[in-house]
């Protein structure tokens, strides 16, 4: 919360990406802090606006049911959790009663989406959406550009690269028809996850299309989306392609050159994402634009 003012203040749910990601946007496969979320909630708080962050399912405080069975975990999981905090946000004492804001973080941006479409229940008046670095198009189609561009780079190597895209393809088209995954695929493959328990929540992922949500968003939508020249998980062509059609929407956009997709500051070195957990500041160029946008909503 932001220091007391006496009257009921705007208020924003902060949205993990993918992976163990918890409240503060750390991630347990990542050594040290990242901190991302953590940083956004600052950076609101300085401007007069409250926020939520949530421990994912499956890290921090928010464990999993010992007796769930993960091949029948699904994306669902993550859009109710999300769903349910926007509601407590809502719900809390001192928070303007005229709606919320979203800001969800590269996957975080999806599930944002989401909400504000009506694809994850019931949730209370969304007036505005930051989409930090986000994802861009269906998870599946993403998996199929990654792998094609490993392959066209030479970076795997013993693999014949031919026969593993034509195989991800025969894997994509399951994935969407039966919602499973055959347990014989190659390596790579099952190294990204392209495993038989992983099915459900790859096919329920793959459902939402971060485009069409966004082109359903309505025009009185006060929207921020950032992209930056050294993120090497989301690439600012397809950012553009978002921003396209959200061309009916308050728009908002920023083009950052020295961030990385976790918002700190490389400088001139490349990012590799070895650097995540770094004690790097965060990017100001990051900073200037989201607070300018925070004030203009």
């Amino acid at each position: 919360m932001p220091d007391d003012t006496g009257v009921p203040v705007p208020a924003v749910l902060l949205i993990a990406g993918s992976g163990p990601t918890d409240r503060n946007g750390d991630n347990v496969h990542v050594e040290g802090s990242i901190g991302t979320l953590s940083y956004l909630a600052d950076v609101l708080a300085r401007r007069g606006v409250a926020s939520l962050r949530y421990d994912k399912s499956g890290t921090g405080a928010t464990e999993l049911d010992p007796k769930t069975d993960p091949a029948e975990l699904g994306h669902d999981v993550y859009l109710h959790e999300a769903a349910a905090a926007a509601n407590f946000l809502a719900d809390r004492p001192g928070i303007e009663n005229s709606g919320i804001g979203l800001v969800g973080h590269s996957q975080g941006a999806l599930v944002a989406l989401a909400l504000a479409t009506d694809k994850a229940g019931e949730v209370p008046p969304i007036t505005s959406m930051g989409l930090v670095q986000p994802q861009t198009a269906r998870t599946l189609d993403i998996m199929m550009r990654q792998v094609a561009g490993l392959v066209e780079s030479g970076q795997l190597v013993d693999v014949d690269g031919v026969d593993l895209v034509s195989s991800l393809n025969r894997t994509v088209d399951q994935i969407r028809t039966s919602g499973t995954i055959p347990n014989d695929l190659p390596e790579p493959l099952r190294s990204i996850g392209m495993v038989p328990a992983g099915a459900t929540m790859l096919a329920t992922q793959d459902e939402l299309d971060p485009i069409a949500m966004a082109a359903s968003l309505p025009s009185s939508m006060a929207v921020f989306t950032s992209c930056s020249a050294k993120d090497m998980q989301v690439r600012c062509v397809d950012v553009a392609g978002l921003n396209d059609v959200l061309a009916q929407t308050k728009l908002s956009t920023t083009h950052l050159e020295t961030a990385n997709h976790v918002l700190k500051d490389v400088g001139d070195q490349p990012s590799t994402g070895a650097e995540y957990g770094e004690p790097l500041p965060f990017a100001q160029q990051f900073t200037d634009a989201f607070e300018s946008w925070i004030s203009a909503r």
